[in-house]
């Protein structure tokens, strides 16, 4: 499934195959959020903080605010 389609929560996952349900592995810290805009709006999705041992994504919209905020200050 494309990233861009999913809504905004953390998102985890494993391969099921039939009966069987094997957990993916975890995503690496140092990867480099997916950007994207939806409706004009920014997007993001990054590992999840609080992912635990398995798969877990996190997919938000980017607070415009702060964005700008960070841009503006030197």
């Amino acid at each position: 499934m494309p990233v861009t389609e999913l809504s905004v929560g953390v998102w985890r996952g494993e391969l099921r195959i039939g009966g069987w349900a094997l957990p993916l592995p975890q995503l690496p810290d140092n990867l480099t959020p997916a950007k994207w805009r939806r409706r004009a709006l920014p997007w993001y999705a990054k590992p999840a903080a609080d992912g635990g041992e398995g798969f877990a994504l996190q997919v938000a919209k980017t607070d415009l605010v702060q964005a700008v905020t960070r841009r503006i200050k030197p």
